[in-house]
């Protein structure tokens, strides 16, 4: 099994047992025949393979506004009023960055490896888009391994993002991916490319999976 390089934190050691307890998501209706025999093409492999591709989102690993470290910010008054201060005046002069660092696992259960032209992404802030990005360009998915797709995010947060709300609110629970109403949600749509170079058609984009989630139990 293949684990790309990337620094792990420490609340992401258990990710590798819950995700392979986790179900797939299927990428395209149109590649879902599971092919069998022994003439099976190559293309039909591939075919199968996409649709077993799993995809999950780790915790926020980085997250600062306007320089300052909100990764564990929960409410307005985690930040003190001078960092408050700080902050309005950042957005008054049209100069408040916003930085995050998290990572997608793509997990390939089949035996037969793909490529991955692309991952685009899509990041919502209560339900309304912050930004897209793509990530992963032209990584080789290897049967029965696992690789660590970046995204990395850095804007510049606009007065009309905050609706006429403050800075320290806008921050306020940002990266709690553990809440009831959490506020900051993934999509994802990956793009393949066969080894003869077919150009798999990308699907729509779908909200993916955070590491935790565990596949249901089936009813008795």
């Amino acid at each position: 099994m293949k684990i790309s390089s990337l620094l792990f934190p420490a609340r992401a050691l258990a990710f590798g047992a819950l995700f392979f307890a986790a179900g797939s998501c299927s990428v395209s209706e149109q590649v879902k025949d599971k092919p069998s025999g022994k003439n099976v093409s190559a293309e039909a492999l591939e075919n199968e393979a996409y649709t077993l591709m799993q995809y999950r989102l780790n915790f926020v690993d980085e997250a600062k506004l306007g320089g300052q470290d909100i990764l564990f910010v929960r409410q307005a008054a985690d930040i003190a009023s001078p960092q408050q201060q700080q902050l309005q005046a950042a957005l008054k002069k049209g100069n408040l960055p916003l930085h995050l660092a998290m990572r997608v696992y793509a997990k390939n259960p089949s035996p037969t490896s793909v490529q991955l032209k692309q991952l685009d992404y899509k990041l919502l802030l209560d339900g309304k888009e912050l930004t897209t990005g793509s990530t992963g360009a032209n990584t080789p998915l290897e049967a029965s391994a696992i690789e660590t797709l970046p995204i990395t995010v850095d804007i510049n947060v606009k007065p009309a993002q905050l609706a006429g709300s403050t800075p320290a609110a806008f921050a306020s629970g940002l990266t709690d991916f553990t809440a009831a109403n959490r506020r900051l949600m993934v999509q994802i749509r990956p793009q393949y490319v066969g080894a003869t170079g077919r150009q798999v058609p990308a699907a729509d984009f779908m909200t993916v999976d955070l590491v935790t989630k565990k596949k249901p139990t089936a009813a008795k």
